[in-house]
Protein backbone atom coordinates (compact mmCIF):
# COMPACT_ATOMS: atom_id res chain seq x y z
CA UNK A 1 0.00 0.00 0.00
CA UNK A 2 1.67 3.30 -1.31
CA UNK A 3 0.54 6.32 0.81
CA UNK A 4 0.06 9.52 -1.22
CA UNK A 5 2.44 12.91 -0.49
CA UNK A 6 0.68 15.10 1.83
CA UNK A 7 -2.47 11.94 3.02
CA UNK A 8 -3.91 11.85 6.59
CA UNK A 9 -2.03 9.03 7.83
CA UNK A 10 1.69 10.94 6.77
CA UNK A 11 -0.14 14.22 8.56
CA UNK A 12 -0.92 12.23 11.69
CA UNK A 13 2.70 10.55 11.83
CA UNK A 14 4.16 14.20 11.38
CA UNK A 15 2.08 15.10 13.91
CA UNK A 16 2.74 12.59 16.23
CA UNK A 17 6.52 13.08 15.78
CA UNK A 18 6.52 16.83 16.28
CA UNK A 19 4.87 16.37 19.72
CA UNK A 20 7.50 13.12 20.62
CA UNK A 21 10.43 15.95 19.46
CA UNK A 22 8.38 18.77 21.65
CA UNK A 23 8.81 16.74 24.70
CA UNK A 24 12.25 15.69 23.78
CA UNK A 25 13.25 19.45 23.94
CA UNK A 26 11.50 19.76 27.00
CA UNK A 27 12.98 17.23 29.12
CA UNK A 28 16.21 17.30 27.39
CA UNK A 29 16.71 21.43 27.67
CA UNK A 30 18.72 21.34 30.80
CA UNK A 31 20.83 18.58 29.24
CA UNK A 32 21.99 20.28 26.16
CA UNK A 33 22.69 23.44 27.36
CA UNK A 34 25.03 21.67 30.18
CA UNK A 35 26.76 19.85 27.23
CA UNK A 36 26.67 23.33 25.10
CA UNK A 37 24.11 22.70 23.21
CA UNK A 38 21.69 25.50 21.95
CA UNK A 39 18.50 23.31 22.48
CA UNK A 40 16.25 25.70 20.28
CA UNK A 41 18.74 25.13 16.91
CA UNK A 42 18.27 21.31 17.79
CA UNK A 43 14.91 21.91 18.40
CA UNK A 44 14.21 23.60 14.61
CA UNK A 45 16.54 20.96 12.90
CA UNK A 46 14.78 18.21 14.89
CA UNK A 47 11.24 19.61 13.31
CA UNK A 48 12.01 20.87 9.79
CA UNK A 49 13.86 17.27 9.00
CA UNK A 50 10.15 15.45 10.16
CA UNK A 51 8.70 15.51 6.68
CA UNK A 52 11.58 13.91 4.59
CA UNK A 53 11.88 11.51 7.73
CA UNK A 54 8.06 10.50 7.47
CA UNK A 55 8.68 10.31 3.73
CA UNK A 56 11.68 8.53 3.76
CA UNK A 57 10.70 6.15 6.00
CA UNK A 58 7.50 5.17 4.28
CA UNK A 59 9.69 4.98 0.82
CA UNK A 60 12.14 2.39 2.75
CA UNK A 61 9.24 0.29 3.85
CA UNK A 62 6.95 0.20 0.83
CA UNK A 63 10.09 -1.15 -1.09
CA UNK A 64 10.22 -4.23 1.61
CA UNK A 65 6.95 -4.84 1.30
CA UNK A 66 7.53 -5.63 -2.32
CA UNK A 67 7.02 -2.00 -4.56
CA UNK A 68 9.63 -1.85 -6.76
CA UNK A 69 11.64 0.88 -6.75
CA UNK A 70 15.08 1.42 -9.21
CA UNK A 71 18.61 1.31 -7.15
CA UNK A 72 18.60 5.23 -8.03
CA UNK A 73 15.31 5.72 -6.08
CA UNK A 74 16.11 3.28 -3.21
CA UNK A 75 19.33 5.04 -2.77
CA UNK A 76 18.14 8.85 -3.32
CA UNK A 77 15.42 7.85 0.09
CA UNK A 78 17.98 5.79 1.78
CA UNK A 79 20.49 9.36 2.10
CA UNK A 80 17.40 11.19 2.80
CA UNK A 81 16.23 9.03 5.36
CA UNK A 82 19.79 8.89 7.05
CA UNK A 83 19.91 12.85 7.13
CA UNK A 84 16.69 13.68 8.08
CA UNK A 85 17.30 10.85 11.25
CA UNK A 86 20.50 12.23 12.25
CA UNK A 87 20.47 16.13 11.38
CA UNK A 88 19.94 17.36 14.96
CA UNK A 89 22.52 14.92 16.40
CA UNK A 90 25.47 15.79 14.16
CA UNK A 91 24.11 19.28 14.93
CA UNK A 92 24.00 18.33 19.16
CA UNK A 93 27.60 16.04 18.21
CA UNK A 94 29.44 19.39 16.33
CA UNK A 95 27.59 21.74 19.26
CA UNK A 96 28.39 20.01 22.21
CA UNK A 97 32.40 18.49 20.57
CA UNK A 98 34.04 19.86 23.72
CA UNK A 99 32.50 18.18 26.36
CA UNK A 100 30.45 15.18 25.05
CA UNK A 101 32.95 12.27 23.90
CA UNK A 102 33.56 11.40 20.37
CA UNK A 103 33.11 8.04 21.08
CA UNK A 104 29.80 7.79 21.54
CA UNK A 105 29.30 9.98 18.64
CA UNK A 106 31.43 7.22 16.48
CA UNK A 107 29.19 4.36 17.71
CA UNK A 108 25.77 6.54 17.73
CA UNK A 109 27.02 6.77 13.69
CA UNK A 110 27.92 3.71 12.76
CA UNK A 111 25.15 2.05 14.29
CA UNK A 112 22.86 4.10 12.24
CA UNK A 113 24.96 3.27 8.68
CA UNK A 114 24.73 -0.47 9.80
CA UNK A 115 20.90 0.13 10.14
CA UNK A 116 20.36 1.82 6.85
CA UNK A 117 22.84 -0.53 5.01
CA UNK A 118 21.04 -3.49 6.49
CA UNK A 119 17.25 -2.00 5.45
CA UNK A 120 18.89 -1.44 1.90
CA UNK A 121 20.42 -5.00 1.92
CA UNK A 122 16.92 -6.73 3.00
CA UNK A 123 15.34 -4.58 -0.07
CA UNK A 124 17.70 -5.40 -2.53
CA UNK A 125 16.91 -9.09 -1.59
CA UNK A 126 13.64 -9.07 -1.58
CA UNK A 127 13.66 -7.39 -4.97
CA UNK A 128 16.01 -9.83 -6.44
CA UNK A 129 13.21 -12.97 -5.04
CA UNK A 130 10.38 -10.81 -6.87
CA UNK A 131 12.47 -10.93 -9.76
CA UNK A 132 12.81 -14.66 -9.43
CA UNK A 133 9.85 -15.30 -8.76
CA UNK A 134 8.08 -13.48 -11.25
CA UNK A 135 9.91 -14.85 -13.89
CA UNK A 136 8.45 -18.34 -13.00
Amino acid sequence: MKLKIGSNMQFRAMMLIWVYDILKFLLAFKIMRLYGIDPWIFLFFDMVTVPTYIIGWQSLIASLAGDIQTFKTLFKWSVITFVSSTAPYFYAAWAGRQTFPKEAWVMFILILIFLLTNLVRKICLNKKDTLITDTK
